[in-house]
């Protein structure tokens, strides 16, 4: 073997988008100093952050003790998952970068939400089969803070509990959480081909998450491995599925790093997975949070531009300033009045937030009401106890199916009230007046950092067709994985562990007699069926409902905040205009020459800055 030290887990090469966006917010800052606008400097610093550390969230999954969270230990070069032959993960763990490690266990006491610090060498004491049985600790969520270079770069890592059988509620959770991921990894080992179930979970899963990697563990313990992977290969192919294979050991990457030895490094097939997720995952993460910064910054070189130019052209002609400060003024007055609670753009949010919040709730509870009926009309016809069982299944699946289709419409509502909103503000006459020589009348659509996201017509996936790539990795996308990963599965398994007409379905339908006792018998058992279904339905409203209220309540948030912010700027942007102009108009010759060519300077700059981004000045 050759020794070497390999790498735990190399952060990828930024995009090529990203570094003449960073450049370009570089030379920028200074000049937004230089012109006194702190304001702005704040946003560029905001979109610098967002430049280095997109957030990006990938989801590992698979069967029970597959490796998943093996595979996870050896992507961050560090035991921090709990892994043993006897341990299987119960609980959801989101794995983020932190300066010291750390990890913080959510869990609920009765009614009460409780976050927990713990040592990270007790995880296993609170979300493994063998610490927390039945999650009796009622553990919602594990959260993990680490000094990876990976996760430096804004990826988390989410470590989700075994999918028994892929039909269970955490099967139903995660696929309800992919249009709000931005990769997955489904995980099987090599010990034997893929299952019916999980060709047909990543069916799904491609047309919900825009990368999807298939990884084979354990080859180190499987020789016959490379024959599994072609096997596997050949059923994705027959499925249709054109998905990213790799094969890894996790004992050899761990022993790898332990030996610091370059060679067992590339054995164990890690660098591969690496270098598919940096690509498949992280890069398009880069290029998307690039473009957004991108547009701030054309955003904001347009909105202190038009200052400048105006100020320089009135220089060239001093006797329009009486005439310019008067539109200044009335400009001033409406973007005032554009700032108060009742501007039109204001009651337009207000009611478009109201049609939303009853909307989704009208549907969430229809989606909820058609579950119930078709749960009860199948509990009329069973016959034995596998069929129970898909009934049980089908159910997770529908209810995580309604809930994540309330809350993408929220954020596909997010976007289309935005547009709106721009729309509605394009019709003011908040532009620069035009002068003389030509300066362009500022274009408020460019004031706004964030544009609706168009449709791509990229595999056909819901998550595409519904312009969804902006909310990936979304911190809501974070709270309702959290929420669905525990909700459905613990109250799915309470609910089948803790009432015997839902156990054993095979002792409850099986053998069904015509006899009368018989028949009286499952008539009862149906009932208690219906009833626990009820129950469950209902708490699944209740939580679910006060969740989406509070993502709708978000919603409005945030947008009354950016557009408040934009409108800020540009009331700014028109006072030290008006200032600087009266100022300068007052000095000698000499010295209004001397600001015109400091301007022109500055305005060039601002060019510069802009095409370095692809703006259409040079």
């Amino acid at each position: 073997m050759t020794s070497g030290t390999p790498t735990a887990a190399t952060a990828p090469s930024p995009a090529a988008p990203a570094a003449p966006v960073e450049a370009a917010i570089g030379e920028f800052v200074p000049l937004l100093r230089a012109l006194g606008r702190t304001d702005l400097v704040e946003r560029m610093t905001a979109a610098s952050a967002r430049l280095k550390r997109p957030s990006t969230i990938v989801c590992v999954v698979g069967e029970f003790k597959q490796g998943k969270s093996s595979l996870v230990n050896g992507l961050l070069g560090s035991d921090v998952c709990p892994v043993d032959d006897d341990l299987a993960t119960s609980a959801i763990t989101l794995v983020r970068y932190g300066d010291e490690p750390s990890a913080v266990v959510r869990r609920k006491e009765g009614d009460e939400a409780v976050a927990e610090n713990v040592p990270i060498a007790d995880l296993s004491q609170w979300c493994s089969e063998r610490g927390n049985p039945g999650n009796h600790k009622g553990v919602q969520r594990v959260e993990i803070a680490v000094p990876s270079a990976m996760l430096k770069q804004g990826l988390m890592i989410v470590d989700t509990p075994g999918m028994g059988g892929l039909g269970a509620g955490h099967a139903a959770a995660t696929l309800a959480f992919l249009p709000f991921s931005d990769g997955l990894v489904l995980v099987s080992d090599a010990s034997a081909e893929l299952s019916a179930p999980e060709i047909e979970f990543m069916r799904r899963a491609v047309d919900l998450c825009p990368t999807v990697l298939f990884a084979l563990t354990k080859i180190d313990l499987y020789p016959a491995w490379p024959k599994i992977f072609d096997l596997n290969r050949g059923h994705l192919t027959h499925a249709g599925l054109d998905v990213p294979m790799v094969a890894m050991s996790s004992t050899l990457r761990q022993e790898a790093l332990a030996r610091k030895d370059r060679d067992l490094n590339q054995r164990s097939r890690f660098p591969e997975l690496i270098s598919e997720m940096s690509e498949k995952v992280v890069g398009p993460a880069k290029e998307q949070a690039a473009d957004r910064s991108a547009r701030d910054v054309r955003a904001v070189a347009t909105l202190v531009r038009g200052g400048l130019e105006q100020e320089r052209e009135l220089l060239a002609d001093p006797k329009r300033i009486e005439s310019v400060m008067q539109e200044f003024s009335a400009a001033k007055e409406r973007l005032e009045h554009l700032r108060g609670p009742g501007a039109k753009w204001a009651q337009l949010l207000s009611d478009r937030v109201a049609e939303v919040n009853n909307r989704i709730t009208h549907n969430f509870r229809g989606a909820m009401r058609e579950i119930l009926r078709d749960v009860d009309a199948r509990i009329e016809t069973l016959k034995g106890g596998n069929e129970w069982d898909e009934v049980v299944r089908d159910l997770q699946t529908q209810v995580a199916n309604a809930v994540t289709d309330a809350f993408v419409e929220i954020e596909a509502q997010r976007q289309a009230i935005h547009a709106e909103i721009v729309d509605l503000l394009q019709d003011e006459d908040l532009g620069m007046s035009a002068a003389a020589g030509g300066a362009e009348v500022i274009d408020v659509r460019e004031l706004w950092q964030d544009k609706p996201i168009d449709e791509v017509g990229s595999r056909g996936g819901r998550a595409f067709k519904t312009g969804l790539t902006g909310i990936r990795g979304a911190q809501s996308g974070v709270m309702m994985f959290g929420m669905m990963g525990t909700f459905l599965p613990a109250t799915i398994a309470t609910l089948m562990a803790s009432n015997p007409v839902l156990l054993g379905a095979g002792a409850i339908f099986g053998g069904m007699q015509l006899a009368e006792d018989r028949k009286r018998k499952i008539t009862m058992r149906r009932q208690g069926a219906r009833q626990q279904l009820r129950q469950f339905v209902d708490d699944v409203q209740f939580e679910v409902g006060d969740q989406l209220a509070g993502a709708v309540r978000d919603l409005q948030r945030s947008l009354r905040d950016e557009f408040s912010e934009r409108l800020t700027e540009l009331q700014r942007t028109y006072t030290e205009t008006a200032q600087r102009a009266q100022e300068s108009v007052k000095k000698s010759q000499e010295e209004q020459q001397q600001r015109s060519a400091e301007l022109q300077q500055q305005i060039q700059a601002l060019n510069k800055i802009e095409a370095a981004v692809g703006g259409g000045r040079s």
